[in-house]
């Protein structure tokens, strides 16, 4: 028997060597696409100024300059965007670890207050805080109907013989899931990140070229990026195409270059420009399309399942996220309600470096009015129940 588990432990140790050095190599790697990325835009955008420029609009100075004012444009709108990427955190569920810990902290303080011992009248034990030790909610007490004015954030009110403690939990993580990962509380649409090893709210996708997590708090930067980055790649590779024929296609030349014209640097950005443009706009695309979808990288191989599960039953899965293309857009966005809002608020605040607060704190969502959640129910029960949800939501769904 030995013999024969001999090979399987040893490749689940090996998976296990390779998973924990999966983190640090993709950092790593990471810090480094970080650098060739600044170093693409710099290039893409000296070429732009002081190469392609003036080749094509030296005899016709008012479009060189409407030329040269795009370029700095939209290399600086790109540079922002990216900037902002790598620097903002994306929103770790650390902090609703430390508002757990400060409730269940003040919960033992309080019930010791309270004079309570953790067992009612009839002897059973009362509730838990966050899956740890036991804290009383509902804790005896010797005094009777009194409030406890010293505890702050939280009341103690007596009733007969018992007191009961209510705590004040504005993020509701007591009822939040744990991460089974980091333990965290989880709230809806979390996911642990492996290579951040850290809970990310509203997470996307791990993006190497970043070299951190897009989630909640980064998502509005990371779209307004890869689609300037396509604007700003695609416009550098159609205006540079007819120096790049004339120079490495065409026996004859038409365009006069100086010495100090560097061809081959040319040549290289163009060839990586042009392939960034269509990568960058495939990426950018699928992002749009699940910004307008109210779905994240995540959660579209979850939904795909569940639009399975109810068309096999005769249903249709509704995604409770979705609450409308115009209104998802102004909520990715962080656009400011119509009433009121100044001129960056809106649709123009998009073409401008702005910072801005994304809608939320990243606990909970703007849903439709009256929907079922398939999506929580993901993250508590098993496999088998879950597809009892999804035949049972699907009827409800069902036109």
């Amino acid at each position: 028997m030995a013999k024969f588990m001999l090979p399987q432990t040893t490749m689940k140790r090996m998976w296990n060597s390779l998973d924990r050095m999966q983190s640090p190599i993709i950092k790593g790697m990471g810090a480094v696409l970080v650098v060739v990325t600044i170093a693409l835009i710099a290039s893409i955008g000296f070429e732009l100024v002081f190469f392609t420029g003036p080749l094509l609009f030296g005899d016709y100075k008012l479009l060189l300059w409407l030329h040269w004012t795009f370029s700095a444009y939209i290399v600086s709108l790109i540079s922002f965007n990216f900037y902002m990427c790598v620097v903002t955190v994306p929103g770790y569920t650390h902090t609703l670890k430390r508002e757990l810990d400060r409730i269940e902290t003040d919960a033992r303080r309080r019930s010791g207050d309270a004079g309570g011992s953790g067992i009612d009248p009839s002897g059973e034990e009362l509730g838990r805080i966050g899956g740890g030790d036991e804290v009383p909610l509902i804790a005896t007490s010797a005094s009777r109907g009194h409030k406890n004015s010293e505890n702050e954030g939280a009341n103690v009110e007596s009733s007969g013989s018992a007191t009961t403690i209510v705590m004040e939990d504005p993020y509701g993580v007591l009822a939040m899931p744990k991460c089974r990962h980091c333990k965290h509380p989880k709230p809806e649409r979390a996911h642990h990140c492996k290579i951040c090893n850290k809970c990310v709210m509203k997470m996307d996708h791990h993006c190497p070229w970043i070299n951190n997590c897009v989630g909640h708090f980064n998502h509005r930067y990371f779209t307004l990026f890869t689609l300037q980055a396509c604007i700003g790649t695609g416009y550098f590779s159609i205006l540079s195409s007819p120096i790049f024929y004339d120079t490495f296609v065409s026996v004859e030349h038409h365009y006069k270059f100086s010495a100090y014209s560097r061809l081959d640097l040319f040549l290289l950005v163009f060839m990586l420009s042009t392939a960034l443009s269509i990568m960058i706009g495939i990426i950018g695309g699928l992002n749009l399309y699940y910004v307008i979808t109210a779905q994240t990288q995540i959660e579209v191989l979850d939904n795909r399942w569940l639009q399975q599960m109810a068309r096999m039953n005769g249903g249709t899965f509704v995604n409770e996220f979705d609450v409308g293309t115009w209104r998802n857009l102004r909520i990715h966005f962080s656009m400011a309600p119509r009433e009121g809002a100044n001129i960056t608020g809106g649709w123009i605040g998009l073409f401008l470096p702005l910072i801005r607060k994304p809608v939320g704190q990243g606990v909970t969502y703007t849903k439709r009015s009256v929907c079922v959640s398939p999506y929580d129910v993901l993250s508590h029960v098993s496999l088998h129940s879950l597809r009892l949800f999804s035949v049972h939501s699907s009827r409800i769904h069902a036109a």
